[in-house]
């Protein structure tokens, strides 16, 4: 018996080698994942903010304070005064926006009499308060330094930008009121200037018309002699005048003189 002869095997097939070599790092990187690697963190739950509501607000009540109202205390002159505050707080201060006259400067006693009159310990606020000076209010809401221009007892400083104190000044000065008018013309630095006497020439009366036979020529009248003023009374200024009694002069009487008259008017002396 012949045997029958085995079938021939099949040659085994193998992957290619770069199939080979990509699973191989797959494998590879898959381990190393499930060594060292870590899970996701879980998140955690976020609570809901917990909201407070009051069941009511306290009641906050600032009271404001009250104003520190002024007494003028002292008076220095027409523009530095000393003030004592409603609260014991005491201050000297300078009026913003005037010059006056002081000592014996011209319109200086005017001025100093007024101001007296206006502020002597009376109640006073200040309503601009800066490092240069303050402006004062009267008790009547007058603002003091408009009223100190207005009537001619200041002039305008030189610094001021306020155009109700400029026109305050401009109209005191227009209409000659106060320091304006003779004989200090806006002058307070200085003493009062004595006037300068300028004899006039006496112009000499036309001579009267030549007389017609038919008028008769009136009688002569006698001027009546002015009384000589006696040589030994003269009197320096008014001051001088007044201090003696005398004035007013009246021309003719003894110690008129027509530089004591500044108006001409024959009274020498009348204020």
């Amino acid at each position: 018996m012949h045997s029958t002869p085995a079938p021939p095997s099949r040659p085994k097939l193998k992957p290619p080698t770069w199939l080979t070599v990509v699973l191989s790092v797959f494998a590879v990187l898959f381990i190393l994942g499930a060594v060292f690697g870590k899970p996701a963190p879980t998140p955690e739950p976020v609570a809901a903010p917990v909201t407070s509501f009051p069941t009511s607000a306290p009641a906050t009540t600032s009271a404001s304070p009250a104003p520190v109202t002024y007494t003028v205390d002292k008076i220095t002159d027409a523009a530095n005064v000393e003030l004592t505050g409603s609260d014991g707080s005491h201050r000297t201060v300078h009026i913003l926006g005037i010059e006056v006259a002081t000592g014996n400067n011209c319109y200086a006693s005017e001025t100093t009499v007024w101001a007296n009159n206006k502020l002597a310990s009376t109640a006073v606020k200040i309503t601009t308060d800066t490092t240069d000076g303050v402006a004062l209010a009267l008790s009547d809401g007058t603002d003091y330094a408009t009223a100190a221009l207005s009537a001619g007892y200041a002039r305008l400083s030189g610094n001021v930008v306020s155009d109700s104190l400029r026109n305050a000044a401009d109209t005191a000065q227009q209409a000659a009121t106060g320091v304006w008018a003779e004989p200090c013309k806006g002058m307070i630095t200085a003493p009062t200037p004595v006037p300068t006497f300028t004899p006039q020439k006496e112009t000499p009366a036309p001579p009267p018309p030549p007389r017609t036979s038919e008028q008769a020529a009136p009688p002569p009248v006698e001027d009546e002699p002015e009384p000589e003023q006696p040589s030994n009374v003269y009197y320096k200024n008014c001051a001088a005048a007044k201090a003696a009694h005398a004035a007013p002069l009246h021309r003719g009487e003894p110690g008129y003189r027509p530089g004591l008259d500044r108006d001409g008017d024959g009274v020498a002396c009348e204020r």
